[in-house]
């Protein structure tokens, strides 16, 4: 019987590494920590938004500007794996002059990345519509657009009217109307088909990678965003069925963020709210059609934000002018917008008729995507304010929700244990937003030291009273014993052995008890797993490292660090080896690799020419 408790990696793919990768993760390197994976009792994969991104320099794969298109960046450029590609482009970080190289130790260039595989792509394009060995994939090429519906030229028009004007923000274009703006495009139509192919080498891509993942037993976990851009094909060419006049986003945090206007407004991400009346009497088709594209080419699908089903938090403004709404009061912001305010739409959850209907319009869209993909597994990230009636809800469905354990706290005050949690769940420490659990621990232990320093924490008791300068150290390490006294409690080890610096032991304690929790799904970031004290993102700022960190190392290279090892060792404790695993295979496999999807994404030049040899491709 299957195992369906599953221990799993967030690893974007920009992330990845591979030899060869051209300056950001791609699909061979997906498929290689595929094989790491399967080797070392991973269960899945998880990925963050892998949709077509704008042209920023630090583009945010939760900010798409289509909601169904690729991302071409993450295309493997391999003769064996892109169709019209003649020979190998090699990419010696160590050779290659700096214009084709990310600049930064680690840190994806997108810029620089998207200039070289662009000019590759064009290359390959050209040679796919001139060489007659390629027919039948062009065939193929006509057959897939055929079945593509709307979307696809919708895309193709929105990527050259951006080039064409300067620009993706389609409210600074001349011409704003979608009917006269498909007109423009008709006479850019060869730009157009290259666009249309990139997304059919994507898909194509795409789907032997969930092909060979599903082979190897492992879940390739996609993530889904509540919204698309404002600045996105969706919205331009479909206006309809979006509300621009609300941007979609989250409440105040306060003292918990350290960005100034997320601490006072909340976050402001920019993405337009849905008209569901609208979107009812099409049947949901939008979003019917996301979750079907989504299930081709992924078998867990992560649902980012999904309160958002159920009320989302809007702003009257474009985080374009948060900084002019930054100091403003209540009363003067309303008198900028005309009355408006941030709040909660359709309805906030100040009256039981109210919450009653947003848990009748969070159940009845979910049940619609569920049915839309029936196949797929699904999660919701439900963080952040969260009403009582959501988490039941979705439990009822089938989805699982978050347990970040540090926020379980019940109401005795006390850490939840993780064997009361509720399997259809998620376990993990953080997401892509957090600080390591390694940061959240040192920072603080760090607190606990000043109480030391100051003399006010003595042979581990903190002093009842202390003098009125050294009253907030005091108030800080206070929190900072309750938040360590809890993952104690939490790893059922003694209270005073936690009062010192992150390290193996208290690693080992951590994650072990993560992945005994009753979750059915328990994961790490990739940054934990290689004690790497990295940010993946800092919500409520843009550019630095945010969306750019990569790995220095590839997945064989890890296959020999002892974190892998570590990580094995610890699932097999926690009880979540999957049903095929690394020897399972390696005893059907005794060649090592017989199955080879096309197009191939091989991880051997044995693999390679074993496939020239079965297809005579040249």
């Amino acid at each position: 019987m299957e195992n369906r408790r599953l221990a799993g990696l967030l690893l974007p793919l920009f992330s990845m590494r591979r030899d060869n990768d051209h300056g950001i993760g791609d699909l061979i390197a997906l498929r290689e920590w595929i094989d790491w994976a399967a080797e070392h009792h991973v269960g899945f994969l998880q990925l963050l938004p892998v949709n077509a991104l704008g042209s920023d320099e630090n583009p945010s794969p939760y900010s798409a500007i289509s909601s169904i298109a690729l991302e071409p960046l993450y295309i493997a450029m391999e003769p064996w794996a892109l169709p019209g590609m003649k020979r190998r482009v090699m990419f010696d970080k160590d050779g290659v002059p700096g214009w084709q190289y990310p600049s930064g130790a680690n840190l994806v260039d997108y810029p620089k990345v998207r200039r070289l595989k662009y000019w590759v792509f064009r290359k390959c394009w050209k040679n796919f519509q001139e060489d007659d060995m390629l027919e039948v994939l062009r065939g193929e090429f006509e057959n897939w657009k055929a079945k593509q519906g709307s979307w696809l030229e919708d895309f193709a028009c929105f990527k050259v009217l951006s080039d064409f004007f300067g620009t993706d923000v389609w409210w600074h274009w001349p011409e704003q109307d979608p009917d006269r703006a498909r007109d423009i495009a008709r006479q850019f139509a060869k730009e157009k088909e290259f666009e249309k192919w990139l997304q059919w080498v994507a898909f194509r891509q795409y789907e032997g990678v969930r092909r060979y993942a599903d082979y190897r037993g492992i879940a390739l976990m996609g993530d889904i965003p509540i919204g698309v851009s404002m600045a996105s094909s969706d919205v331009f060419f479909e206006r309809h069925l979006f509300d621009t006049n609300w941007c979609g986003g989250a409440p105040a945090e306060g003292a918990y963020s350290q960005d100034p206007f997320t601490a006072k407004w909340g976050q402001n991400w920019g993405i337009p709210l849905y008209r569901w009346d609208v979107m009812a009497r099409e049947q949901y088709a939008w979003w019917r059609r996301r979750l079907t594209a989504t299930a081709s080419i992924f078998s867990i699908a992560r649902i980012d934000h999904i309160l958002g089903f159920y009320r989302i938090y809007a702003f009257p403004w474009k985080p374009t002018e948060n900084a002019a709404f930054l100091p403003l009061n209540y009363a003067e912001a309303a008198s900028r917008t005309g009355g408006r305010l941030p709040g909660f739409m359709p309805r906030g959850d100040d009256t039981p008729w109210n919450r009653k209907q947003n848990l009748m319009a969070g159940d009845l869209y979910l049940r619609m995507l569920l049915a839309a993909a029936p196949d797929i597994r699904v999660v919701g990230e439900d963080l952040g304010c969260v009403p009582d009636y959501v988490r039941p809800n979705m439990r009822q469905l089938g989805i699982a929700g978050f347990k970040i354990p540090h926020w379980e706290i019940q109401s005795n005050g006390c850490i939840m244990p993780g064997n009361m949690y509720h399997p259809c769940s998620f376990a993990t420490y953080g997401t892509h937003d957090f600080v390591t659990i390694m940061t959240t621990w040192n920072e603080a232990y760090e607190q606990i030291e000043r109480a030391r320093k100051a003399g006010i924490f003595q042979r581990g008791v903190l002093m009842d009273s202390c003098p009125v300068e050294k009253q907030e150290i005091r108030q800080r390490a206070a929190d900072a014993i309750r938040l360590l006294g809890w993952f104690a409690d939490y790893c059922q080890i003694d209270y005073k052995s936690v009062l010192c610096e992150w390290n193996e032991t208290i690693k080992n304690s951590m994650f072990l008890a993560l992945m005994r929790c009753r979750s059915n799904y328990a994961a790490l970031m990739w940054t934990e797993l290689f004690d790497l004290d990295w940010r993946l993102n800092t919500p409520g700022t843009v550019g630095g490292t945010n969306w750019r960190r990569q790995m220095p190392f590839t997945a064989g290279e890890a296959s020999h660090m002892p974190q892998s090892a570590w990580l094995k060792e610890i699932i097999r404790s926690g009880n979540r080896i999957p049903q095929v695993t690394g020897d399972t295979w390696k005893q059907k496999n005794p060649d090592g690799a017989n199955f080879i999807p096309f197009p191939i994404l091989a991880t051997s030049m044995d693999e390679v020419q074993r496939y020239l040899l079965q297809t005579n491709y040249r």
